[in-house]
């Protein structure tokens, strides 16, 4: 029980700091140690994972309250959130992809965006499942099995994917 009010707590600090990030200046130091300004480029992709990141904070918060039926509400939304990833990643004309030209991916190098639609499409699937388990195991009332299942969808998913796609390719200024 110790280790789960640790996560818990972690989790929290985590979830506190993304906030602030989001709430933040809008000043950011860039690799170069520069500051660059956010230009307000039209980011669906970052509007999209900050819905994401406010669902999980919710299931968060319905966990630590007891209130299973709104974790079982926002996993859903997860769900449905996720399904529009590969939508707003991989528009249908890459040439007008906002995304590829900020992180300098050529629309025209189908064998590169198709690798890394592959890989996007991983984690789609580990989001979407994982949501599933979340909501599936809310319904049981247990509250340590639902802290479980959402820890779980958040290594499995969250934490592997921005290590492995975010953090390689998304410029800083636009994390």
């Amino acid at each position: 029980m110790k280790k789960t009010w640790i996560l818990v707590m972690v989790l929290c600090g985590v979830s506190s700091a993304g906030l602030l990030n989001v709430i933040g200046s809008s000043l950011v130091i860039a690799g170069e140690k520069e500051v660059v300004v956010h230009t307000e480029v039209s980011e669906p992709t970052k509007a999209l994972m900050n819905d994401i990141a406010r669902r999980i904070d919710n299931i968060l918060g319905g966990i630590l309250a007891g209130n299973f039926k709104y974790v079982a509400q926002e996993a859903g939304a997860i769900v449905d959130k996720s399904y529009k990833i590969n939508d707003t990643f991989f528009r249908k004309d890459p040439k007008e992809n906002e995304w590829f030209k900020r992180v300098r991916i050529d629309p025209g190098d189908d064998e590169t965006i198709t690798k890394i639609k592959e890989k996007f499409d991983v984690y789609l699937k580990r989001i979407v499942e994982s949501a599933l388990e979340v909501q599936k195991v809310s319904r049981t009332n247990d509250q340590e099995a639902t802290l479980k299942s959402f820890v779980t969808m958040i290594e499995r998913s969250c934490f592997e994917c921005h290590k492995e796609i975010r953090d390689k390719q998304v410029p800083i200024e636009n994390r």
